[in-house]
């Protein structure tokens, strides 16, 4: 009785072993995450400054402005009877390219445009009275790092017929672009080998 006893004591302590007890080494695969440098582009406008910008000028005035900020004029200027928008740009980056200058101006009746003087706030029918014009167009200065380039808009000028008077003007400066190289730090994820113990029951069944 008591060699049994023993007997079932061995089995049942083997039987321990090998449910509970971690024997043998096995291997598995998990993802783990990983910082990492990531190099991207981005494109960006280049870096530019208006200097000035101004319509109906004199010779004497445009030449004086010319002076004061140093830059060149054309050889030929849009003076009157003709009407134009002048602007100046400057381009500050380091890369060259070009800029475009988009411009509308609008001429109305003189007459009405003389009435209409001080007004601030216009009616629909004071509007239509003005009898207005529309120009647009684009002018295109292509310029290297630190150039100062003179667009005139339109660069014949706009021909104002004594019953005609120059109204209004708007402007918009589109930079040239560029693409720029940047880097990030982004999270990854990779497979490492990790290793583990299990018990010989476990091994048998799963490996």
């Amino acid at each position: 009785m008591k060699r049994i006893v023993i007997s079932i004591g061995i089995v049942v302590a083997i039987a321990l072993v090998v449910c509970l007890v971690p024997l043998k080494e096995v291997a598995y695969a998990v993802m783990v995450d990983y910082e990492d440098t990531e190099t991207y582009y981005e494109t960006e406008p280049l870096e530019y400054r208006e200097f000035d910008s101004f319509s109906g000028a004199t010779e004497d005035w445009i030449e004086q402005r010319a002076a004061m900020y140093g830059y060149e004029l054309p050889d030929k200027l849009v003076l009157d009877p003709d009407w134009a928008l002048y602007v100046v740009i400057q381009n500050l980056d380091n890369s060259t390219g070009t800029f475009q200058v988009c411009y509308t101006l609008a001429t109305a009746d003189k007459e009405a445009a003389e009435r209409q003087m001080w007004i601030i706030q216009r009616t629909p029918e004071e509007y239509e009275e003005l009898d207005r014009e529309y120009y647009t167009g684009n002018i295109s200065l292509y310029l290297e790092h630190d150039e100062i380039g003179l667009a005139i808009c339109p660069p014949e000028g706009i021909y104002i017929a004594p019953d005609r008077a120059p109204f209004e003007h708007s402007h918009e400066i589109i930079p040239a672009t560029k693409e720029t190289e940047k880097q990030r730090t982004v999270i990854k994820q990779r497979q490492e080998t990790r290793y583990k113990k299990v018990t010989l029951l476990d091994y048998f069944l799963h490996y």
